[in-house]
Order: structure tokens, then sequence, then C-alpha cells
């Protein structure tokens, strides 16, 4: 049985993000989406020039 330090439930930007950012740390993680393949639902989050540079 496969174990994880995190599970995030929802894989658009923010539970992507979140999930590359902990992965990088070193966790062991496991992502899980209701939609086989991503959406086409806009997402209401900005990307401020920082915060790109921070997920580069």
């Amino acid at each position: 049985m496969d174990r994880y330090d995190v599970v995030v439930v929802g894989a658009r930007v923010a539970g992507a993000a979140t999930a590359m950012l902990l992965a990088r740390e070193g966790a062991h993680v496991l992502v899980v989406d209701r939609a086989r393949y991503g959406s086409d639902t806009n997402s209401t989050h900005a990307l401020m020039h920082g915060g790109v540079q921070q997920l580069a």
C-alpha cells in the first residue's frame, strides 16, 4: 500500500500549485480530482509577477 504525506483534493490551479510546491520540498503527494482531464472552467486566481517567478 502506498503512503502519502499529503493528499490534495482538486487539481486545478491552487491544488496543482500546492502539490507541486510540497513535492519540491520532498513530500510524497497524491493529487485527486473528480474530472478525468482538465476542465474548461476558468480560474478566478490572478498570477502576479512574483508568484510566477516562485512557481518557475
